[in-house]
Parts: C-alpha cells; structure tokens; sequence
C-alpha cells in the first residue's frame, strides 16, 4: 500500500489564491490533487486545469469521484508546456498558478520507478515514462567529469568527484542498473558515518537531471506572468535551495515589471502540520501577484 500524499501548505494556499467563481487556476503539479480538491471543496465553482508528467497521478485523479461534479481538465503533460494547451483550450487570462514541486509520495514508494534510495528498484527516476533517457542512462553513459559535474551542480554533493570516479571504476567491471548498486557505491565513498542519507544528493540530482527539472521550472514561470490576470497570483512551493533560488530570482525580476512579492521571507509550514507531515517539513512557498 502506497503512502497516501499530503497536500502541503493548504491554508496558505487558500490564503493566497483565495478562489473565486469562474475563476481559472492551473495546478501546475497535479499529483494525487490534493491541492486541486483544497480550491474545489472551498471553491466548487472555480474552473481547475491540472498538469502532470505522470501518467499514474492522472489516472489516480481520473478515477477520483470527487472530482466529477466538478470537471476539472487533467492534462498528461509537463507544465513547461502549459502554453499551448490554454492556447488549445482558448484560455488567454489565468486567475492564479500553484506549482507544488519535487516528488510525490507515490512516487517514492513505488519501488518500480526507482526514486527512492532506500529500496531496491531500476536506475529509472523518470517522472514521464515517455522521456528516452532515465538515470541508469546517465550514470553508465556519462563521462567521470559530467557526472562530477550532474553532482555538484544538481545535488551541491561536496563528495561529487569521489563518487563520479567510483562509478566509473565500478561500471567498467558491468552496468550499474539498480538502486541498491548505486547506493552501495555511494557510501563505500564516506569515510564516517553521515547525519543524512549518504545517497540522498546523488539521487536528488539524478531526478533533476533525468526529467530537466530547473530548466523547466525557469521556462514555466517565465510564462507564467504572462497569463496573469489582475489580481493573479503565482505561488512556488519547493523543497531545495536550487529550486528557491530559480523562484526568488524570478520573482524579483518581475517585481519591477508590475508584479508585487507577497512573501519578503519564505513562508515555511507550522509546527502543526510539520507533526502530522513530514514531508512538509524542507517546504518553503513563495507569492507573487499583479497589481
């Protein structure tokens, strides 16, 4: 049985969003919808178009009786491309964005898809399994030096040279295609014990890099200010300072353009909800809106 997700931050959503009839607003990471059903149930008559690059949390929302009544529109798709699906649908205006990144619990705790570097799976990482290329890709093809570099740059791993120069050693001796293998490599490259998992950055930075996760995010919000109603909002929830980073700089480019940040700070979750998800608990969001 897969871990159920939890919406994160759903009173500060709500906060910010604040739903209104007829109003148009893209959930720009659908996953179990969790956010999607926080506008509807507070909202019933806002309009809802849903994007997500797995297939398996279309399905799971599709198959959701919630949300029948309410017709929401599930796009299989990455949200780089909202574009030209509101231009297909003929949405012009879009009364606010919501984009809730990372990784589903889902996600995770299929040992199948191979996120998670806890359990035995493929080397796969690919939250659209339509894309060609997956982490076992990346890691057996690679040169020593663009692993190195995957890494740092993705997963700010202070041990990315070691690592990349053990996997090179290692797959020369035979592919590397599970997780486990690659776990194992990766701690064989620690000379004590760790705080955190020892896999944890490589891993993170392998999903970044097998589904382009930055580069998509940059590309999506900088049309996002284009769609912006009056009154519109953007709000970013992430779980890493790469992704912050992407926000924040973002948000104050488009704050001398018309734009007005509504959180100075990162809002973080509450001691509240932190007790009863942990998975919140690395989450910070961010507001903007047009004036």
């Amino acid at each position: 049985m897969n871990e159920l997700h939890k919406p994160v931050m759903t009173k500060e959503v709500l906060h910010y969003l604040k739903p209104k009839t007829n109003g148009i607003y893209i959930d720009s990471t659908l996953g179990s919808g969790g956010h999607s059903r926080t506008l509807l149930e507070n909202c019933p008559q806002a309009k809802i178009i849903a994007f997500d690059h797995d297939q398996e949390a279309i399905n799971r929302c599709q198959q959701n009786l919630f949300f029948s009544p309410h017709s929401p529109i599930f796009i299989h798709d990455n949200f780089v491309n909202f574009s030209q699906h509101l231009s297909n649908l003929g949405v012009s205006r879009v009364d606010g964005f919501l984009f809730d990144l990372g990784v589903s619990s889902e996600q995770l705790s299929d040992d199948k898809r191979g996120f998670s570097y806890r359990q035995e799976g493929p080397l796969d990482m690919r939250m659209d399994i339509r894309n060609k290329i997956n982490a076992a890709d990346i890691i057996n093809n690679c040169d020593y030096q663009e692993l190195a570099d995957i890494f740092f740059e993705y997963g700010e791993e202070r041990k990315a040279r070691k690592i990349a120069q053990r996997i090179d050693k290692n797959r020369a001796k035979g592919k590397i295609t599970t997780t486990q293998q690659l776990v194992k490599i990766i701690a064989s490259c620690q000379n004590r014990k760790p705080k955190k998992h020892p896999a944890k950055r490589v891993f993170q930075a392998l999903r970044i890099a097998v589904n382009q996760e930055l580069i998509n995010l940059s590309r999506a919000l900088e049309t996002t200010f284009q769609y912006l109603n009056i009154g519109g909002k953007v709000i970013v929830i992430s779980y890493h300072s790469l992704e912050d980073r992407i926000v924040k700089r973002m948000f104050k480019k488009y704050s001398k353009l018309g734009f007005h940040i509504l959180t100075k700070k990162p809002l973080t979750p509450s001691a509240e909800e932190l007790a009863e998800n942990r998975r919140a608990r690395s989450a910070k969001m961010r507001v903007i809106a047009r004036l």
